[in-house]
């Protein structure tokens, strides 16, 4: 991911769910690469939002396809375990920036793609044909190319 546009959409999910007077208790993960200490989280974010729990990681990318591999194996495997407990989700937030689409992964789904189906990568161009369901998250129009500003109404 780029680092630039990785900063962006992290702050963009930032903006959308860190709203505590809508009950959200929402905390970015500290890590290395902002400046931070700790270089094996297995997310960006932790949401909690009466009575779930969200580990949320942030991908985008440039190109019309999102690869499962963008995923570190801590990452993966962290998420899915945080997901196998009850209440508990493992969230991927992918960010098509060429197409100002944002879309919710669940780990779950990735899995199964992966190994039932053998598939390694979604293509935005082909969303009709996702074999996994996924939640698009709404957004507002804007004029920028890049980027998009998520819609505070469209809450989890």
């Amino acid at each position: 991911m780029n680092d630039k546009l990785g900063q962006a959409a992290e702050k963009k999910i930032r903006e959308w769910l860190d709203r505590p007077e809508d009950g959200y208790c929402f905390d970015r993960i500290p890590n290395r690469m902002t400046g931070f200490y700790g270089d094996n989280n297995i997310c960006d974010f932790i949401l909690f939002k009466s009575p779930e729990m969200y580990y949320i990681e942030s991908k985008a990318t440039w190109n019309d396809r999102f690869e499962l591999s963008m995923l570190s194996k801590n990452q993966h495997d962290g998420l899915l375990a945080k997901s196998k407990i009850d209440h508990v989700h493992g969230w991927v937030i992918v960010l098509f920036a060429s197409h100002q689409r944002a879309f919710i992964v669940d780990i779950k789904d990735i899995v199964y793609m992966e190994t039932e189906l053998n598939k390694h990568s979604l293509n935005i161009t082909k969303q009709d044909k996702w074999p996994i369901p996924v939640l698009e998250i709404k957004t507002i129009p804007n004029s920028r190319k890049k980027l998009l500003d998520y819609d505070k109404d469209n809450v989890i």
